[in-house]
């Protein structure tokens, strides 16, 4: 697996509730795209196996980013039921993909991020996978 497929793998995966899903990060997102899913640009790591001198099996590393809400849309309890919901989705979405043994582990977070000229709460989820 190369790193345009991992990212691709991540970008193109279904999780419920996101109305629109980037190829790359958005330089502005409209509050009608929203929730709006991207991942960020990738790391990884080889090993290269000592009595072979082989590469070994590579990882990779990137952030899937879910965009929830425009800070100052909604209230507080409307946008944390609303996060509450998508990061369940992309637990779902994450656990599913795992199984295709393209996933090997994820943390999540929520976190506050400016996109163009407005902040918006998102959902972070750093992967990592290995072929």
């Amino acid at each position: 697996m190369t790193y345009t497929e991992y990212v691709a793998t991540l970008a193109g995966l279904s999780i419920t509730g996101v109305v629109k899903a980037y190829t790359a990060p958005p330089t502005q997102l409209s509050t009608a795209q929203l929730p709006a899913q991207w991942a960020r640009l990738p790391s990884g790591e080889t090993t290269v196996a000592t009595m072979s001198g082989a590469a070994g099996l590579p990882s990779f590393t990137c952030d899937l980013v879910i965009a929830v809400e425009a800070m100052q849309q909604n209230t507080q309890p409307a946008n944390y039921t609303k996060a509450l919901a998508l990061i369940d989705a992309l637990q779902t979405a994450l656990t599913t993909e795992a199984l295709n043994n393209v996933v090997d582990s994820w943390q999540m977070r929520l976190d506050g991020e400016q996109i163009g000229d407005t902040a918006y709460w998102v959902i972070v989820a750093t992967v990592t996978g290995s072929e």
